[in-house]
């Protein structure tokens, strides 16, 4: 049933299915678009914080400093908190888009049901 208790029609469940496949497809080219700008942005992050890493050792090593791993560490995550803010929202990004997959495909799914009921009645 549709607003004002209209039964849908098999036409109309039929257009709806193709409606939501064009966006699935839309959405799926949106997905690996994210997942290609995750990926660049993690190794983005991760060589600039093992450059950093490197760098600080040897800075450590040249200036004869006793550091503890943990406050190297520290100064390397703070000089490339850019680098995992944006890695992380796009790891964000990505799995939002992954959700909105699912959800389209059970819609589709949920359809395709309501379009064999109404055969099966007609």
């Amino acid at each position: 049933m549709v607003g004002g208790g209209r039964l849908l029609s098999q036409g109309e469940v039929e257009s709806e299915i193709m409606r939501l496949s064009e966006v699935l497809e839309e959405e799926t080219h949106r997905h690996a678009d994210l997942c290609e700008l995750e990926a660049e942005s993690e190794i983005a992050f991760k060589k600039r914080h093992d450059t950093l890493t490197i760098h600080e050792a040897n800075r450590d090593a040249l200036q004869e400093r006793k550091v503890l791993a943990a406050e190297r560490s520290a100064r390397v995550n703070l000089a490339s908190a850019d680098e995992f803010a944006v890695m992380r929202i796009n790891q964000a990004r990505r799995t939002a888009s992954k959700e909105t997959l699912v959800s389209v495909r059970q819609q589709i799914d949920a359809l395709r049901t309501l379009a064999a009921n109404i055969r099966s009645q007609t």
